[in-house]
């Protein structure tokens, strides 16, 4: 019989969220904060768990006495939201260079947030430490290590619902509401980030100030309601190698000449291995990278997009669909301000490289500020390289 070879981990809550505060070396320019927030969860996986998600903060020193004094003004917050792959730090919190996002903002007085979700990075991963739990093709890139042969799944199902993740993404801007001070909170979303956080601000327009959705994710003709049927048969989880993540969907679609920093994919895979250790000592020497395995997706539709009121700007590589992102835009009905650029010599991972990175920084600034793009609030447009030669459509 196949032996299981399963790694359990224990989390301690107490009544409020667990905080650490990072060293801060004498000559940074910032302090970041690590917590576990209290959550129940709604994951099917774990569904009633008290859990503990991984929020990160990340404020200037000389914002300190203010976030000290539990207000910060109004527009000044805001909550990173990752993407379907790779947990928020290796996202928006990169230590290579000057591409941390979370960093950027900061220094422009921002008071900035990421979030793990349940599946990912720091926060539970339910079922996710059995590696019976995944596919027979994912089970072979993890034997002879931890596996000796292929197994049956402990857990037969998909891990997550959308749902979940709009509960989750709840409870941490509430968490931030109180903790700053504020009636609102902003937000950016990457890839299927952008489809959940979209979702969260068609349901819960009181609490957002203003989106800023990176490649999101959008299904115009989509369900509205949930299918009957949950949890789905599946598994709880899939595996990315470094191989599938850096030179499949991204180095493939890579057209112009230095667009990527040869040194920043050995730096994003080592923080992605960073945040999953026990990933980090499965299959080949260089490890794999835990994905959490959801159930079907619903309720981010022409019917919910025309639901959201906040500005929303849309950010799109041209080596991206930008088609799929101009009917979100069309779809946008609820809004009085919103915005589209799509961005030549770029991909679907633009927060990593060297032509568009910069540009993406400085337009989010200027959109969680004053709610414009070059001082407009509406157009579409395109740019090309780190923002140059703007043209509107």
């Amino acid at each position: 019989m196949q032996q299981r070879h399963v790694i359990r981990t224990a989390l301690v809550l107490w009544a409020v969220a667990r905080v650490t505060t990072l060293p801060v070396l004498a000559q940074s320019r910032f302090v970041t904060t690590e917590r576990f927030v209290p959550h129940v969860s709604t994951v099917p996986a774990n569904e009633g768990e008290r859990v503990g998600l991984y929020l990160r903060e990340k404020a200037a020193v000389a914002s300190v006495e203010q976030l000290q004094s539990g207000m910060v003004p109004e527009g000044r917050v805001v909550l990173f939201v990752h993407g379907g792959s790779v947990s928020s730090i290796p996202d928006y919190d990169l230590d290579f260079k000057d591409y941390s996002w979370m960093a950027y903002l900061a220094e422009a007085g921002f008071d900035t947030f990421a979030l793990d979700q349940t599946g990912y990075g720091r926060s539970p991963r339910p079922m996710m430490d059995d590696p019976c739990n995944m596919s027979t093709e994912d089970q072979a890139l993890v034997t002879p290590n931890p596996l000796a042969g292929p197994c049956a799944p402990s857990y037969p199902y998909g891990s997550t619902t959308v749902q979940s993740d709009w509960d989750e993404i709840d409870t941490i801007v509430d968490y931030i509401r109180r903790l700053r001070g504020v009636q609102r909170v902003s937000l950016i979303g990457w890839s299927a980030g952008g489809r959940r956080v979209g979702g969260y601000a068609a349901r819960h327009p009181e609490k957002v100030d203003k989106l800023f959705l990176f490649a999101p994710g959008y299904s115009p003709n989509g369900p509205s309601l949930p299918p009957s049927d949950l949890p789905r048969a599946g598994v709880p989880m899939r595996l990315q190698t470094r191989e599938t993540l850096t030179q499949g969907r991204w180095e493939q679609n890579v057209v112009c000449e230095g667009q990527v920093d040869p040194g920043i994919r050995d730096v994003i895979w080592s923080t992605i291995l960073a945040f999953d250790p026990l990933g980090a000592v499965w299959g080949a020497e260089e490890g794999v990278m835990r994905v959490r395995a959801g159930n079907p997706g619903w309720g981010w539709n022409r019917e919910h997009a025309a639901r959201v009121t906040a500005p929303t700007m849309i950010v799109v590589g041209e080596q991206d669909n930008p088609a799929a992102r101009g009917v979100l835009h069309t779809d946008l009905i609820g809004t009085d301000s919103k915005v589209l650029v799509t961005m030549g010599c770029a991909t679907h991972f633009a927060v990593w490289e060297t032509a568009q990175y910069k540009f993406m920084h400085r337009v989010s600034l200027e959109w969680l500020t004053k709610g414009t793009y070059r001082s407009q609030p509406n157009g579409v447009y395109r740019v090309g390289t780190d923002g140059a030669e703007t043209e509107g459509l």
